[in-house]
Parts: C-alpha cells; structure tokens; sequence
C-alpha cells in the first residue's frame, strides 16, 4: 500500500473541483452544440459528460459490492439539467465513502464484474486511483469538446488547483 486516505481525499478534491469546472464552462455552450455529435470520444459533449459522471458512480458501486450490469448514459440523463442536478449529489457520495476508508480497507481487494461480464479484482486503493485518473482524461477531452463547440475551455490541472487549495502548512 502507498497511498494514504488524505491523498485520496485531496485527490478526490481535484477530481471535483475539475468536475465543477468543465460543468460550468458547458453550461455556456449553446443548447445545440452541446448535443452535437463530433465524431470523438463518446459523440457529443453531453454524452462525455455523462459517461465521466457513469464512471465514477460505477466504481463506487463496485467498491460497495455491487456490479451494475451497465453504465449509466445519456438515456438515463437526457438533458443537462439532470447530469447537472446529479453529478454533486454523486461527489458527495464518493467522497464520504473515501473519507470512511482507512489503511486496512483501501489495501482490501475488490472483486467485482466489468459491462462484459468479465471478472476482475484489484485492492481498493488502486481501484480509487484508477477513477481518479480516468477522470483526469475525460477533463481534457470535455475541454477540447466546449473549444469545438464555440466554448471557453477552462484550466483543470492540478498545479492550479494546489495554487487555489495548498496544503495546510
């Protein structure tokens, strides 16, 4: 083990704070362009977003035990207003099983069943650092996304957030 609950924490912090932060900056795109299929990663901007926000709810089902059959997508949340009224009640959800882990329960495995039925287990650790990567990817694509749809792409790295959240001395 490696990792510690407090880096997942403050990890899990960035993961949200880049979270709000592409939201926002769709929120301004133009109704149209948001829906627009652009050929990259999951089609439109919504269906990116979606996918982002599926993601983290489908690990965190898994840490809990459960594998759902499939992810949630953009039939589940058709329009921005759901993704934007689910995703922070999602954030909170994730950061309170975070917060609960300790030393012991973050180095247990988790065995849990892929969309293809496929088996796999890892330690709870690496599964959280997996999400929080994934997440780190799919930030950038949004940005590249809102740019081609006329938006203003928005900073989600994490030297910017650590100007804005340091470290308590």
């Amino acid at each position: 083990m490696f990792t510690d609950t407090n880096l997942l924490l403050r990890k899990t912090r960035f993961m949200h704070w880049g979270d709000e932060r592409v939201l926002a900056a769709a929120k301004a795109v133009d109704e149209a362009e948001y829906y627009r299929d652009r050929g990259i990663s999951f089609g439109s901007l919504h269906n990116l977003l979606v996918h982002a926000m599926g993601a983290q709810w489908i690990w965190l089902e898994r840490w809990k035990g459960n594998s759902p059959p499939r992810l949630v997508n953009h039939t589940d949340y058709p329009t921005r207003e759901g993704l934007q009224d689910r995703w922070p009640v999602l954030h909170g959800e994730f950061y309170d099983f975070i917060a609960a882990q300790t030393p012991q329960s973050l180095g247990r495995a988790i065995t849990y069943k892929n969309s293809r039925g496929m088996e796999s287990t890892l330690p709870l650790e690496e599964l959280i650092l997996h999400t929080l990567d994934h997440g780190t990817y799919h930030r950038g694509q949004v940005n590249t996304l809102i740019k081609l749809a006329g938006g203003e792409p928005v900073s989600v790295n994490y030297f910017e957030f650590s100007l804005i959240h340091p470290l308590p001395p």
